[in-house]
């Protein structure tokens, strides 16, 4: 997991030790990372204290000396790896949308994601109602894509370092 990605969850107060925080912790030990407390948080056992979770994951932030992303360097990385995984995966084009939708509405309608609200009331119109548009399958995916690949030209390539 990314260290972009952990904060991403933090900064929306959407983080759990299982999902989350040991995720991340393992994730950092296959990368080479150490630490006393990395050590110690990765070998944490069920039942999980939180405070001592979160206290853990701050010390071995600083031990590695990690950079805290700010709010906003997480939502464009979380931006970003969803409009890759658009580009990179045609299945998961409709998901990923929705998926950005679900972020301009959660972040207070920010307006580099505002396009995925028309795309996302051409999913609902192509999926649940009577496709008056009389979009395709086809033509739903290529203009996903298509925004996809326009917004992509807006973020620089993210490295998977941290």
């Amino acid at each position: 997991m990314d260290t972009r990605k952990l904060f991403y969850d933090i900064y929306n107060n959407n983080v759990t030790v299982e999902r989350h925080y040991l995720p991340w912790a393992l994730c950092m030990l296959e990368k080479d990372y150490e630490s006393p407390s990395l050590y110690i948080l990765a070998s944490l056992q069920s039942p999980y204290n939180i405070f001592e979770v979160e206290e853990y994951f701050k010390r071995t932030i600083g031990e590695l000396k990690i950079t805290i992303p700010s709010e906003q360097e997480c939502i464009d990385y979380m931006i970003y790896t969803r409009l890759q995984k658009i580009t990179q995966d045609e299945d998961m084009a409709i998901t990923e949308a929705y998926e950005l939708y679900n972020m301009f509405c959660e972040l207070d309608c920010p307006e580099e994601l505002v396009a995925w609200v028309y795309i996302s009331d051409l999913i609902d119109n192509f999926q649940y109602e009577d496709n008056d548009l009389e979009v395709t399958e086809k033509v739903l995916l290529q203009e996903i894509i298509r925004e996809a690949k326009n917004q992509l030209k807006k973020y620089s390539p993210w490295s998977d370092e941290k």
